[in-house]
Parts: structure tokens; C-alpha cells; sequence
């Protein structure tokens, strides 16, 4: 514990400014208009996590999915290799000008995938790929798939995918914004069969040649069709459905560490019971001006799950105990910035991280609620990426209260306890 430092007007209140010895405080004058003659301390306290009472930390994943990801990653790269997953699942009818008809057959097909990029793609320069879609020999669980297994408890034959036949393929020496693969199996006997079985057991995209990660937001399969009353064929396009990627090497866990963002995404959940007194100052009926938590970031991620570029972050009540509860606990609203009283957005940048700067929460209004209730005792929270960029699929750790000292979490705030001697 470091002395808190006193102007020599407070002389006389030094002893109540002894403390824990994970907690340091420094005093900062402020004169109370409705005490004349009086000065109220607004008192520093920094105190680490775990000598907080009841802290608990943790990371929970799996709020964003690969297959709910509205982006698919497509990767052949040296540190990561991922494949697209889909069903075509062919309906009976298709609409036309008079209505819906009965399909009778399908006299042509091709693939089309449609990528996303942050830039136009003319202007990105990657080496000549080739681009596959394969018939799998075995079926897929899309909210469980990944580059081993399936499903749950269900390996895949080959890691990757079982894969069958080759279905299309094309060769491209620079990126585009829609591929298009013409399918080389037989059309009308491959749809018809997709018809018959909901386009089990699915089908594998597979990029080769070295390229760069490709995110692809829709594939689908565009076909001419004959119906039941008309001569000319008419297009009918069916976009795949279950889609998902599955990518390898997996994920690691974050073992003790506290996680943001990440697919599958990660979210910090932590708690602990603010103490009637901390650092020999009284919270109980105090001014909280400040209350912030510091999150001491880890260093970054081995690629290819290194966190490329800034993502934002909001910060919100915990309706009950997460510990209990576990992943599916409730979540209150957003905790507010006490400025703005707005939720609060705090930035994610991975430049910032690796200078060391820490994750800073506010969360002044939940301490002053407790502070100012005797019934309360608990402040819960959970930071979690905004809806956009919670399909990031690079994330960042920081330490936790099993973490080294330096690392721990850290609770920062500046109070000024209410006077509780009478005026002459």
C-alpha cells in the first residue's frame, strides 16, 4: 500500500485514509458550500481485483457462430485454411409471370459466389487461385461443424470435410466480385437429387493457390429451368442454406485470460461486492465521481487470430449471478457514460493494445447505485463487441484475477465520502 497523500488541511483525516494492501488512494481538496469552514476530501482509490471481495472474472463464447457470421472466410494461406459449407435445398415450384408452376426439370447451372471486400477488388493484387465446390460424402451440423468433426461427438471422415466429387471449379488471377463456376456434373440429374433430399448431404468451397483470406457473403446456385406448362426455360436462382466455414487451426481457449471478440465470440463477465469501506475511506452514502474498471491487455494473439483492426465494445448490467447462471444469464441495458448518459462505446484498438493502454470501463452509475443503497451490495457487468463487430474473427486477451499482479484487473475511482461530523 502507498500513503495517501494529504494537503495539510486534512491532516486530521489521515487516519481514515489507512487501507487494504492491494489499495492506494490519494486525496484531492474540494470545499462543501453548505459546510462553512469545512474542506471534504475527494479521495483516489485504486484497488486490484483480487482484493476486492467476491471477485469473479470470465470469458463466455459462442454468442456469434461461424454460421451466423454474415460473412463466410475462405482461406489457403500458410497460418490459415477454411472452407464454406452449404445445403442447396431445391424446391418443387418455382414463380413465374402466371404464378407458381412445378419445376420439371434443370437444363443448366453454375455457382456464384459473391465476395466481400473493404476496397474496390480491381485494386487488390492477389496471386492466380483456383476456386472448387465439391460434393460431400457426409452430412454437417452447421452450428457445430469445424475442421474435425460434423457435428457433436461425429468426426469427419478427413479433417476438412469428407469430400466427394468435384462439382465446379474455375481459375482467377485477380479478385472478383462475383466468381462464377459453371457446374461440370450433370445438371438435371445433380438438382433433381438436391430436390429429393433438401440438398443433404450439402457441398464444400474450397480455395487453393495461396490467396489472401476471401470473405464471401452469399453463394448460390443460378439454373434455367423447364415448368409444367410453359415451353421456354425460365432462370431460377436458390441460395444456399446452413451455411457455415469451418477453418484450421482451431480456436485456442482462452484458459484464465478474459476475451473479447473472436469466432466463436467471446465476451468478459465479471463481478464483485462493493465493500462498505475500501481503503479505510467509507463508500456507504459517499459521492462516486469516478469508477472505472482497468483491464491490463495480454499480448497479441498468434495470427491468424491476431485482432486486425479497431472494433467496439459496449459495456452492460448483469441481471444476475453469471457464475451461476452461466452463458445464457441475462443482460440488463447498457451501463451509461456518465457525460453523456448515453450508452457507452469504449474502442478496441489493437495499436493501443499492444502499447499496453488498458480497457477502461466506466461504470460510475452501477457503483453509485450500490453506494447509495444499503440492500445493494453487488455490481455485475459484461463487455461484449457491438452486434457489428461481434463476427470479428480475430479477438484479444487480457488478464484476469488468476493472472500475474501486474496483469490483474483493477478497480480506479474518485470518492468523496459524505461528512458525518456535526457543524458548530
Amino acid at each position: 500500500m502507498s500513503e495517501g497523500r494529504l494537503g495539510g488541511a486534512l491532516l486530521p483525516l489521515a487516519a481514515l485514509l489507512g487501507g487494504l494492501a492491494g489499495c492506494t488512494q490519494e486525496s484531492i481538496v474540494a470545499v462543501d458550500p453548505d459546510v462553512p469552514g469545512t474542506t471534504v476530501p475527494t479521495v483516489e482509490i485504486s484497488a486490484l481485483a483480487s482484493d476486492l471481495s467476491g471477485w469473479l472474472d470470465t470469458t463466455f463464447i459462442g454468442f456469434e457462430l461461424p454460421a451466423t457470421s454474415a460473412q463466410k472466410i475462405l482461406a489457403d494461406r500458410g497460418d490459415l485454411t477454411s472452407r464454406v459449407l452449404g445445403r442447396f435445398d431445391i424446391p418443387d415450384t418455382v414463380s413465374t409471370g402466371s404464378g407458381d408452376r412445378q419445376i420439371d426439370s434443370f437444363v443448366a447451372g453454375e455457382v456464384r459466389i459473391l465476395f466481400s471486400f473493404d476496397e474496390d477488388p480491381d485494386s487488390i493484387s492477389v496471386p492466380d487461385y483456383r476456386l472448387e465446390l465439391f460434393a460431400l460424402e457426409q452430412p454437417y451440423d452447421s452450428l457445430e461443424a469445424t475442421w474435425s468433426d460434423s457435428g457433436k461427438d461425429s468426426p469427419w471422415q478427413t479433417p476438412g470435410a469428407t469430400l466427394g466429387p468435384l462439382l465446379a471449379s474455375g481459375e482467377f488471377t485477380n479478385a472478383v466480385g462475383t466468381a462464377v463456376l459453371p457446374l461440370v456434373a450433370p445438371v438435371d440429374d445433380l438438382l433433381q437429387f438436391w430436390r429429393e433430399t433438401d440438398g443433404e448431404p450439402g457441398v464444400a468451397l474450397v480455395v487453393s493457390g495461396q490467396a489472401p483470406d476471401f470473405r464471401v457473403s452469399r453463394l448460390e446456385l443460378a439454373s434455367r429451368v423447364t415448368v409444367v406448362g410453359l415451353s421456354d426455360t425460365i432462370p431460377a436462382n436458390f441460395a444456399a442454406r446452413a451455411t457455415t466455414f469451418i477453418y484450421d487451426p482451431p480456436q485456442p481457449s482462452p484458459g484464465e485470460s478474459l476475451r473479447i471478440a473472436g469466432l466463436p465470440s467471446a465476451r468478459i463477465y465479471m463481478q464483485f461486492t462493493l465493500p462498505d469501506t475500501l481503503g479505510g475511506v467509507l463508500l456507504r452514502g459517499a459521492t462516486i465521481n469516478h469508477a472505472e474498471l482497468q483491464f491490463r491487455p495480454l499480448a497479441a494473439p498468434d495470427p491468424p487470430f491476431t485482432l486486425e483492426r479497431d472494433i467496439a465494445t459496449s459495456v452492460l448490467e448483469v441481471a444476475a449471478d453469471a457464475f451461476e447462471v452461466g452463458p445464457k444469464v441475462p443482460v440488463g441495458p447498457p451501463v451509461p457514460n456518465p457525460l453523456t448518459n448515453a450508452a457507452q462505446v469504449i474502442l478496441i484498438s489493437p495499436e493501443g493494445l499492444v502499447d499496453g493502454e488498458p480497457l477502461r470501463a466506466n461504470i460510475t452509475a452501477l457503483v453509485s447505485r450500490v453506494a447509495s443503497f444499503d440492500t445493494l451490495t453487488q455490481v455485475r457487468v459484461a463487455i461484449r463487441p457491438v452486434p457489428s463487430d461481434a463476427q470479428a474473427f480475430g479477438f484479444w486477451e487480457f488478464g484476469s484475477v488468476e493472472s500475474e499482479l501486474a496483469l490483474r484487473p483493477r478497480l480506479f475511482m474518485l470518492v468523496t465520502p459524505s461528512t458525518r461530523f456535526p457543524v458548530p
